[in-house]
């Protein structure tokens, strides 16, 4: 990418659709090198997907980045130089060296630059946030599931566990977009089938966070970034891709604390 050029020079034969069935390799390539710059276009395009799905919004794309309707992510990009939006590889000198004096020795560690990737991650899953709660996309799978009349493997999953499972996978790492979805949830479950109901017994609760909440996001993700069920449910399981800064800053904050001890 070059500031003079204004975009990326790709030869015709190698354009491929946005949900190609190589999508998510290609993506995970990418934020290799560039980190949240791909989350945050990515973020750009479902926006626009979800906002035409829930008819919020009418018109191609380069109509809704003009528009009012996608200020909210474009002023991401606002507050960062274009350095920043596509960054250097991790290994062209990204870190500046600091000196670190204790009453001791004296230690040198590198200073981590912010990393943008969660606020990234959290602008992705708001598409889902919207698409589960204000569209209402997944309505028709739970409500099946509600009724008996699709299979879920998180529903057998629940049927037969012995014991409470202590930490459940929200997906999910905004507590505020948590509390959003489970709420919904916690109406829709109220259309669930008797014979469903006589099936979980009392413990609704559990049955909402083991079997409705892992539905309903494996459903928006599959809807919101194109991709079939399968697909979806193994970028649920996989978990949120955690960027270089964010895996640096972690590493570097327990040597730091071990090195104090």
């Amino acid at each position: 990418m070059s500031p003079e050029k204004r975009g990326v020079r790709v030869p015709f034969r190698k354009l491929k659709k946005f949900d190609c069935e190589e999508k998510q390799a290609l993506v995970e390539k990418a934020r290799e090198a560039y980190h949240e710059s791909i989350d945050w276009c990515l973020s750009l395009i479902c926006d626009y997907r979800v906002r035409i799905g829930c008819g919020s919004f009418v018109g191609n794309f380069f109509e809704y980045y003009r528009a009012d309707i996608s200020y909210p992510i474009r002023k991401e990009m606002k507050q960062d130089t274009l350095r920043d939006i596509f960054p250097k590889l991790h290994n062209q000198g990204t870190v500046e060296t600091m000196v670190v004096t204790s009453q001791t020795k004296k230690m040198s560690f590198q200073k981590i630059l912010p990393d943008r990737m969660k606020a990234a991650r959290d602008r992705a899953n708001k598409n889902l946030v919207d698409f589960i709660v204000n569209a209402r996309g997944t309505d028709s799978h739970l409500l099946d599931i509600l009724k008996g009349k699709k299979k879920s493997r998180w529903l057998q999953s629940f049927l037969h566990a012995k014991n409470f499972i202590p930490s459940i996978e929200t997906y999910f790492e905004d507590e505020d977009q948590l509390d959003e979805v489970v709420k919904y949830l916690q109406e829709i479950s109220k259309d669930i089938d008797d014979s469903m109901l006589t099936m979980i017994k009392t413990d609704k609760i559990k049955f909402i966070l083991e079997v409705l909440l892992p539905e309903a996001i494996i459903c928006s993700i599959s809807a919101v970034d194109g991709l079939d069920y399968k697909e979806a449910e193994a970028k649920y399981l996989k978990g949120p891709s955690l960027g270089y800064r964010e895996r640096e800053l972690f590493d570097s904050k327990i040597l730091f604390g071990k090195r104090r001890k």
